[in-house]
């Protein structure tokens, strides 16, 4: 037991050093300029152990978005099972938006390196995998097969879309105030859309 623990500890602090190297390598001279050989360097880790980490630098510059999707999974858990599947991923939704708000250097540093290979690779690989963490907790909520009810695919790609398209309005406006309110008005825009749906006899 004791020796997994340190096994453990010992992963734990390698994929951090590898992620602190690629972001300050990233931060000084750019995405693209930065190759896995150097970040690898100054890791202090031979490059084949950097590719036992991570498969590419975007999941480097990404890497805290699989610490993201645990920590989701967990506080959509942690929710009472009485309460709706779509509510639980609204309510925790907002409690992550608090917490990126607090995340200034970061975002600071995607804003710097934004480029159309680092945003493709986070809609689409890291879009989908939360997309997948979000539906999976609500299937299990709703005791169905994702793949056979429409709701749990539905659902969490109506709650991801929103989220994204509120964080980029927070973005676009110069990250002043909290991201609650986007958001709210984000999902606001959903409960809207559905109402008329519902008025129309949709």
């Amino acid at each position: 037991m004791a020796g997994a623990g340190l096994r453990e500890r010992h992963t734990a602090r390698t994929r951090d050093a590898i992620v602190g190297a690629a972001l300050e390598l990233f931060e000084q001279q750019g995405f693209e300029a930065t190759t896995v050989d150097e970040i690898a360097a100054r890791a202090d880790v031979a490059p084949r152990t950097f590719f036992r980490y991570f498969p590419t630098k975007e999941a480097a510059l990404f890497a805290r978005a699989a610490d993201d999707r645990e920590r989701i999974a967990a506080a959509l858990d942690a929710r009472p099972a009485s309460e709706h599947p779509f509510v639980s991923l609204t309510i925790v939704s907002s409690a992550f938006a608090a917490e990126m708000e607090k995340q200034q250097k970061d975002i600071r540093l995607l804003q710097k390196l934004s480029s159309e290979k680092v945003w493709a690779y986070q809609r689409t690989l890291l879009d989908q995998e939360m997309i997948e963490t979000l539906a999976g907790f609500v299937a299990e909520r709703l005791g169905v097969a994702a793949d056979k009810d429409p709701r749990p695919q539905v659902w969490a790609a109506t709650l991801k879309t929103t989220y994204r398209i509120a964080f980029h309005m927070w973005l676009d406006g110069g990250r002043k105030g909290k991201i609650g309110p986007a958001l709210d008005a984000a999902l606001a825009a959903t409960v809207e859309a559905s109402a008329a749906l519902s008025e129309a006899g949709q």
